[in-house]
């Protein structure tokens, strides 16, 4: 190999990556991307900082590939629960009652949550505690900017250097 040529590393499992991202729904809705959370991302590979299939499909790529990635709802949000919707008394939510409005409320096990209003029928309020995103397959696309060999202090740590906020956050 000629020593002038720059070796090129690409993503493996315990190296560190800079990557932009952007998530999309299937209607093409963007719900999440490197943007909206500060810049690019700068994680260890298989870490766990993206769902599953993401850092399974980065894989090999190098700095300036892009990549689309499907990520069904089982890695994510898991899908729509309809044991999750229920009926409840207008004066039970606090807040404004109004319909595609986000509430807190008490959920099955008494746990004040966010809840999106469904319906209002004579002082009734149907309340959806499922997280928008769930049962929805998400659309990554990824850019990788940068691939590195992490430091030793870098692949120590065990927290989550950055995640997506829209996608692994429990809040809505």
């Amino acid at each position: 190999m000629d020593m002038t040529e720059e070796v090129v590393l690409r993503v493996e499992h315990g190296r560190l990556v800079e990557m932009e991202y952007q998530v999309r729904l299937s209607s093409g809705k963007v719900v999440d991307s490197s943007e909206k959370s500060g810049g690019p991302v700068t994680f260890i590979c298989g870490k766990g900082n993206f769902p599953k299939p993401v850092e399974e499909n980065i894989i090999g790529l190098a700095p300036g590939e892009k990549k689309l990635i499907f990520v069904p709802p089982n890695y994510t949000y898991g899908p729509y629960d309809p044991t999750k919707v229920t009926l409840v008394a207008a004066e039970k939510v606090s807040g404004e009652v109004e319909i595609g409005k986000v509430v807190k409320a008490h959920d099955e096990f008494g746990l004040r949550r966010p809840a999106l209003i469904r319906s209002i029928w004579k002082g009734a309020v149907m309340l959806d505690f499922n997280h928008p995103l769930a049962g929805k397959t998400l659309h990554f696309e990824v850019f990788i900017k940068d691939v590195r060999i992490a430091e030793m202090q870098e692949n120590s740590v065990p927290e989550r250097k950055s995640r997506p906020d829209a996608i692994l956050n429990s809040n809505f």
